[in-house]
Parts: structure tokens; sequence; C-alpha cells
């Protein structure tokens, strides 16, 4: 039986190690805003990414989040951290969304 303590070292640190190895974000703040895009929501775009990113080099999850800080107009910002590598993105459509999986998986491997 696996405990969620047997993750933890032998020095009881509260670090853990993820079962994955980098972070797609996906700013639930860009559709909010008056400035943000008409029609597009940080939901499915997330759900886009997650889609186009299962078959990545490595294994990255992807969240929705607060504001990254990016504020396209008309857009919603998305971002990835893994590799080393940090990349953003200005998401408009759909279409774009699956562009920057692409793009970030091209990043990564």
């Amino acid at each position: 039986m696996s405990h969620s303590h047997d993750k933890h070292d032998k020095h009881d640190s509260p670090l853990v190690k993820p079962g994955f190895a980098g972070l797609a974000l996906v700013c639930g703040d860009c559709q909010k805003r008056s400035s943000g895009p008409s029609g597009l929501k940080a939901k499915d775009v997330r759900s886009q990414l997650k889609s186009e990113l299962r078959h990545a080099p490595m294994r990255l999850r992807v969240v929705e989040c607060s504001c990254l800080g990016l504020c396209p107009k008309k857009a919603i910002a998305a971002s990835m951290a893994a590799g080393g590598k940090l990349m953003a993105a200005e998401i408009h459509s759909e279409k774009e969304a699956a562009a920057a999986a692409a793009g970030f998986a091209r990043a990564l491997g």
C-alpha cells in the first residue's frame, strides 16, 4: 500500500517528486477582462492544450491559473515551463491553441 509520506525522502522533507516534468499554464483572468477574447474560454484553451500536449516528449500538467501578467488584447495568455525552457503564447482561437501546443512540444523535443 502506498501512502503520501512514502514520496518523502528519508529526511522527512515536505518536498516530493511530481509525476510530471513541466507545467503549461492558461490564464483564467483573461476571459474576464473587458479587453479579453470574445467567445474563447480559458477552460476550452486548457482542454485543447491538454489534448495536443498528450504526446509531448515529456509529461506536462496543464492548469488554469490566475493572471500571468501578459494580458494580451482579445486573447488568452498561456505559458509553458519545462525542460529548462519558458515560453508564452497569446491565444486568439482554438486553432491558435493547437499551434501553441505544437510550438511548446517542439521546444521540448
